[in-house]
């Protein structure tokens, strides 16, 4: 049989859920060249040494890439599977849950390192968006509307509708 057929690695099975020391390399921030691999990846549905090096945006060694990709297998953020004599290296976890992450991780950093009231911290937040994108800032109003009317109904269906 040229392919075996299983995954290896801290997730080893397809879909499995990340493991507590995939956790901790999920809270990391990736690097400028591990986010285009994983672009690469992502955009691929999975992919070898030699194809991530081939749609880099710069020449980089095939050990670099193989180095990056060992890394990012490590940390958690992708799972591989042997075909012939190559590694095929898949996401572990969607972009949107990757993100997802990244942003839950920013919020907790941002309120767990200051020492200012957390009103503070939300004006200062809300000011920061509005002078990077004043577009950015009325998506961001519109989805807490859309959380706030989302968590009201929630309540009414749990105190049964009353």
């Amino acid at each position: 049989m040229d392919e075996v057929s299983k995954f290896e690695g801290p997730n080893a099975e397809a879909g499995a859920g990340v493991d507590a020391a995939g956790a901790s390399g999920l809270q990391r921030n990736l690097g400028r060249r591990e986010r285009e691999i994983m672009s690469i990846v992502y955009g691929q549905g999975g992919a070898s040494v030699q194809q991530v090096l081939d749609r880099l945006s710069t020449a980089l060694a095939y050990t670099t890439v193989m180095t990056t990709l060992d890394r990012l297998f490590k940390k958690g953020f992708l799972r591989r599977k042997k075909k012939d004599r190559a590694y095929i290296y898949s996401a572990t976890l969607t972009s949107r849950e990757v993100e997802g992450q990244r942003a839950a991780g920013m919020i907790h950093r941002f309120f767990t390192d200051s020492e200012e009231h957390p009103d503070i911290l939300v004006s200062c937040l809300v000011d920061a968006v509005h002078h990077y994108d004043t577009r950015l800032l009325d998506e961001l109003e519109s989805r807490i509307r859309a959380a706030r009317a989302k968590q009201a109904g929630s309540e009414v269906e749990a105190s049964g509708g009353a």
